[in-house]
């Protein structure tokens, strides 16, 4: 059973790249309860090491970060204007609430926009560019903005709150990847006996490659690197039938090659055991090729002269959008898998 009470802290939790330290805090109490031994690094990765850990683990990561803005530019009316920090795509942006945090604490507000009764026809055919956007905090003049503790710089992220569809699916912000991160808490009840070190790593949204998880590697020198990301499912009539071939409730995909080649090249004998493991524990899997996004696979395999990497997903709709969607069985097929394949690897 996912705990839903678990998951919904970590989706909601703050954690816009280079500012995870609402996440990682959640995180690392959690590695810390369960015995792992547990530090958060310079750059802001959570390493949880397990007890019987020893050179040369099997490292296990999901990131902490989540797509998201930074406060550009606040104009004399005290309206705020931004930058996307991550892949958004703008018309995901318009008149959502979003939730900055200062050094006083988190503010609330609204990206706003004309309503249609003041556009032209031709207006509302074309997403708005997201310069043209500014976000509302209930401020009269700039200085208003400024007492309330905004400034250049400050982080946003959407509010968003958790909720479950039909039973079955669950949506929110963020679950690319507060779902691999939750996959990781609990895949660590099972695996504390193992040579293993988890970690929840940083900033890889902002990068052509996980900045957060190629720091670890080097440092932690791992045999083999497991990323726990999402996956593109493509199960909706927006997509065609080839556009995007992973399904929600088929169970996790395993990622043999990232952003088409650009990325992580799944390393073949790793991939082969995926599948071996897939089959024997009779765990249903899919197969992925991806032609655009990556995930922390792809900085690491480059690492200490070549470090045998894959991407383990969960399927997920809408990623990158703060409505996300994935399904409880996957969530759950995902740790199963990963239990075993663990069992193989370390």
């Amino acid at each position: 059973m996912v705990d839903m009470e678990l998951l919904c802290r970590l989706t909601e939790s703050f954690g816009v790249p280079g500012h995870e330290k609402e996440i990682a805090s959640l995180m690392a109490e959690r590695f810390k309860r369960l015995g792992y031994k547990t530090e958060i690094d310079r750059f802001g990765n959570v390493i949880a090491r397990a007890p019987h850990c020893r050179p040369k683990p099997l490292m296990l990561g999901a990131h902490m970060d989540e797509i998201g803005m930074l406060v550009k530019f606040i104009n004399e009316k005290g309206f705020l204007r931004f930058v996307k920090i991550g892949g958004i795509d703008n018309r995901v942006l318009v008149n959502q609430r979003v939730v900055i945090q200062t050094d006083k604490g988190k503010i609330y507000g609204v990206i706003g926009n004309k309503p249609p009764h003041m556009q032209k026809p031709e207006d509302m055919k074309v997403a708005i560019d997201n310069k043209s956007l500014f976000i509302d905090i209930g401020a009269k003049d700039r200085k208003e903005a400024e007492r309330m503790g905004v400034k250049i710089g400050d982080p946003i992220s959407f509010d968003v709150s958790t909720k479950v569809l039909n039973g079955k699916l669950v949506t929110g912000k963020a679950l690319d990847d507060r779902v691999g991160c939750y996959v990781l808490l609990e895949l660590a009840k099972r695996v504390k006996n193992r040579n293993v070190v988890l970690v929840g790593t940083a900033q890889e949204e902002v990068s052509t490659f996980g900045k957060g998880a190629m720091i670890a590697a080097y440092n932690l020198e791992p045999s083999t690197f497991i990323a726990i990301d999402t996956s593109i499912a493509g199960d909706h009539p927006e997509m065609a039938e080839d556009e995007g071939v992973v399904r929600l409730g088929k169970g996790p995909a395993i990622c043999m090659v990232e952003a088409g080649g650009r990325g992580n090249f799944a390393d073949s004998k790793l991939t082969k055991t995926c599948m071996a493991v897939s089959k024997k524990a009779k765990i249903p899997t899919q197969l992925e090729v991806i032609e655009g996004g990556a995930t922390d696979a792809a900085s690491v395999y480059g690492e200490r002269g070549g470090i045998p990497s894959i991407a383990i997903c969960v399927p997920t709709r809408y990623v990158h959008s703060n409505v996300a969607v994935c399904a409880i069985s996957d969530i759950e097929k995902t740790i199963d898998y990963l239990e075993k394949l663990v069992a193989e690897l370390a």
